[in-house]
């Protein structure tokens, strides 16, 4: 009797462990100022991460939090289990292949910058960007919109693995344009010692074109999670 009990226990220990194993949730995301980069310490943080902080702990569930470049967050995200994405905008494109949990910031337009020495660009409209090659991260809002105003990948359109390096052939020369938060060229600028003046501005997205920007789970998710999350998610958002 004593032997049945001793298994009896060890099985119910491993249904509680592989149970418990099953709430725990990776969440990724990019480095993107303001909304979640890292710290000078090496800590996540930002105004999207501070609300996924939020949620999560309210749900009791462990989770784990890492930068990565888009293309990767976004393709773990869409391939495992139990993955949360963020900040991701809700695009129709994106709908089917998450769990939505909308919004958790406001989203600032992007300006369309150019380097101020670049006197021979010039730009007074939307459609007139297009006379120029510019930088943008795979899979992202920018990529779509820009494939939607008529680029084309590869001719006009030059696309990367994580903004950092779409910022980084800007300043070096070899796109004429950058799409990017007035916030995040500051902190750039202000990162890198340059001076304001070097960028200008050209034009704004128009916030018709923007999505709510969110957080999501991957499909393959167990529904009792995505639930979890769910609940918390609405208490968070009735607080607002």
């Amino acid at each position: 009797m004593g032997n049945f009990c001793f298994f009896v226990f060890i099985i119910s220990s491993c249904m509680v462990n592989v149970a418990y194993a099953k709430d725990k949730i990776q969440v990724v995301t990019e480095s993107w100022y303001p909304y979640n980069y890292l710290d000078k310490n090496g800590n996540v943080v930002g105004k999207s991460t501070d609300k996924v902080k939020e949620v999560l702990s309210a749900t009791g569930v462990d989770y784990s939090i890492k930068v990565y470049p888009w293309t990767r967050a976004f393709k773990l995200a869409t391939t495992r289990a139990n993955v949360l994405i963020y900040s991701i905008l809700r695009t129709p494109k994106r709908e089917k292949l998450f769990y939505w949990f909308c919004p958790i910031s406001s989203l600032e337009p992007h300006k369309i910058y150019k380097l101020t020495n670049r006197m021979d660009i010039v730009v007074n409209s939307q459609q007139d960007i297009k006379k120029y090659t510019i930088s943008v991260t795979r899979d992202t809002f920018l990529h779509q919109y820009m494939l939607n105003l008529g680029f084309v990948d590869g001719v006009n359109l030059q696309i990367n693995s994580s903004d950092a390096i779409a910022t980084k052939m800007f300043f070096a020369g070899r796109v004429d344009l950058l799409a990017d938060l007035a916030s995040s060229m500051e902190h750039t600028l202000t990162t890198q010692e340059l001076d304001n003046s070097i960028v200008t501005a050209l034009s704004i997205i128009p916030a018709q074109h923007y999505a709510p920007i969110c957080m999501a789970l991957s499909k393959q998710t167990p529904i009792a999670l995505v639930n979890k999350v769910r609940q918390a998610h609405e208490k968070f958002i009735a607080k607002q």
